[in-house]
């Protein structure tokens, strides 16, 4: 019975809509009468509307806002034209129905690999559900970024690179680090795609919030906005961003793995080396570039395969780059990178496939499985602070980078 269910023709169309409407729920449950990051969204959307707030200032008792004035705009009219509970309910069914569009284009970009077999889908669902749960439990717009990313993907993947430019400068302009397409589009042979990108984030960021707060305001919330940022960037002022960003990217796995640097409220430490600040960069370069070197080298090996395969594994290589490099990552950030945890799921190679297992083992631990009541406090709290998930990368990018690409068709041009 089970098996001839899952060989049903239909259940690959129907699917994804199936897995939005579980998210929608989930997202209900924990959004509705809850506070979580939609709650600093309505806060913010208050603030607007009210002007004179620095939109981008530290928050007691919940996360920063780092996102640009124009992201304010949309929790501001729901806000103006619905009660607060039925916001909750509508931006519920958004995040089911992003996690719907997502899985969408994501079947649809690896097409030119084959698909994935059913098995294939249930593993990639056991490995990386607790993005798109922590997307849900959160109300998060990390969701909707990587769906704007996704969505990007297929239009570049499809030869139209203006709806590509718009769709990535959508995501670009809300999250910043999907910028590095703007770096990689020209590279990857898409420059068109490149200029409409930077285009759609300077009228996002420049144009769109100006009728609805006037000049003045205007010029002050991006002033505070990018306060915020060089802030996160440089690390100087205390900013409240990279206070306890322990996470899958290199500063957030390497800063607490190798200095007594606290991660919580509570001060308590992960570290298993004490560096010094020197040491610690050392290290940190010396790690880039070893993560970087994989990165292009993956890329540059698929730059004779045809352009669907060649442009999906760039775009991976850069969705990765940007998760990895980031100055804070969560787990729900890495919606944005789903095409290369995807590609991934085309394993394994066969039983002896250890990297692939491995791999695989360490996101059930750092994900999936990372449950306190089933694995304990002290495992609970070491899966989750000790670096496993930024390691289960950096295998996956191996596993990645070792398999090889197709054979070029004869006369296929260069």
């Amino acid at each position: 019975m089970l098996a001839r269910w899952l060989s049903d023709p239909r259940l690959p169309r129907l699917l994804p809509w199936l897995c939005g409407l579980v998210a929608a729920s989930l997202a209900a449950k924990n959004l509705v009468g809850g506070y979580a990051d939609l709650g600093i969204y309505l806060d913010v959307g208050r603030e607007f509307r009210q002007g004179g707030i620095d939109l981008c200032r530290p928050r007691s008792g919940s996360g920063p806002w780092v996102y640009p004035p124009w992201v304010a705009l949309p929790f501001a009219g729901l806000q103006w034209a619905l009660p607060e509970a039925a916001i909750r309910w509508l931006w519920s069914g958004l995040l089911g129905l992003g996690t719907a569009l997502l899985l969408v284009d994501l079947r649809t970009l690896l097409r030119p690999f084959g698909g994935l077999s059913t098995w294939q889908w249930v593993a990639f669902g056991l490995l990386f559900q607790r993005i798109f749960a922590q997307n849900m439990t959160h109300g998060q717009l990390s969701l909707w970024v990587g769906t704007a990313v996704a969505r990007g993907l297929v239009h570049l993947q499809a030869g139209r690179d203006r709806r590509a430019g718009v769709w990535l400068g959508f995501a670009a302009a809300a999250k910043l680090t999907p910028l590095l397409f703007a770096v990689a589009l020209p590279a990857m042979r898409r420059p068109r795609a490149a200029a409409v990108l930077v285009a759609t984030v300077a009228g996002l960021w420049l144009l769109l919030p100006w009728p609805f707060c006037g000049t003045a305001a205007h010029w002050q919330h991006l002033g505070d906005f990018a306060a915020a940022i060089d802030g996160s960037l440089t690390g100087q002022g205390n900013a409240s961003i990279v206070q306890h960003n322990a996470g899958p990217s290199i500063s957030g796995t390497l800063d607490y793995l190798l200095q007594p640097r606290p991660l919580d409220a509570a001060g308590r430490t992960a570290n298993v080396l004490v560096l010094g600040d020197g040491a610690l960069m050392a290290v940190k370069l010396g790690w880039s570039a070893l993560l970087g070197g994989l990165l292009l080298h993956w890329a540059w090996r698929w730059r004779h395969a045809t352009d669907p395969q060649r442009l999906m594994v760039q775009a991976a290589a850069v969705t990765l780059a940007f998760s990895l490099w980031a100055p804070l990552t969560r787990v729900y950030h890495l919606a944005a990178a789903l095409l290369p945890c995807a590609l991934f799921c085309r394993g394994p190679a066969g039983r002896r496939d250890l990297l692939w297992w491995g791999a695989a083992l360490a996101f059930l631990l750092s994900m999936t499985l990372r449950q306190r009541k089933l694995l304990g406090e002290t495992l609970w709290w070491a899966f989750d602070h000790g670096g496993l998930l930024h390691f289960a990368l950096f295998a996956l990018l191996v596993w990645l980078w070792r398999c090889p690409p197709p054979d070029p068709e004869p006369g296929q041009p260069r």
